[in-house]
């Protein structure tokens, strides 16, 4: 042993070498190598985005304008669309059907549910609401043609018609899509409801 102790320590450093190497050279290296690919692959997109970018250097002063054009447009449009309707809003879209149409409506009230979600975070919301009529049938047609072409953005998703050709009268049920607009750019309006007198005895004295 004494003859041969250097051969052994060599032996032994060349041991400890390649465990040191196994354990911690290669996998710091490959850690390494990992690390410069994608440092590598990020100052390439970079490259890429900074090249785009240039070509649009002259238009970047535009941009808060444009945004700001955007932004006006975006909220002229949402406004034709209410931000909500709450158990109220839908009595008086109810009573306003009403109105227009002459009769009485049975309905039942409704959840809006997301339908389209825009780029800005806004989402196009319906409300579904089934009511009944009772009309002869030339007036079942105009109701119909009225409810799709009313300011008041509504679709008819759904009509089911019963008709008495004798009497001419048409009655039944008709599903009314009516569309919200759940948007930042818009601020709920509460309905305008007349608030009836109060302090009488007898509600049904005249006035």
């Amino acid at each position: 042993m004494k003859k041969y102790w250097k051969i052994f320590l060599g032996l032994l450093l060349i041991i400890v070498a390649v465990l040191v190497y196994m354990n911690s050279y290669r996998p710091a290296q490959a850690e390494y190598e990992a690390q410069r690919e994608q440092l590598n692959s990020s100052v390439s997109a970079l490259q890429i985005k900074a090249a785009e970018n240039r070509r649009y250097t002259k238009v970047q002063e535009q941009i808060p304008d444009s945004i700001t054009e955007i932004t006006e447009k975006r909220a002229e449009l949402y406004s034709k669309f209410p931000v909500e309707m709450k158990e109220e809003d839908q009595i008086m879209y109810i009573l306003y059907l009403e109105e227009t149409f002459g009769t009485e409506i049975q309905f039942s009230f409704s959840t809006p549910q997301d339908s389209v979600y825009l780029s800005d975070g806004s989402a196009l919301q319906t409300l579904t609401l089934t009511v009944n009529y009772e009309c002869s049938y030339d007036e079942f047609q105009e109701m119909i043609t009225y409810l799709a072409t009313d300011d008041k953005i509504t679709s008819v998703y759904d009509a089911r018609l019963n008709y008495d050709a004798e009497e001419d009268v048409a009655s039944g049920t008709i599903t009314i899509m009516r569309y919200l607009m759940n948007s930042e750019l818009l601020e709920y309006q509460k309905p305008d409801v007349t608030t009836p007198e109060t302090g009488k005895e007898n509600i049904f004295d005249e006035p």
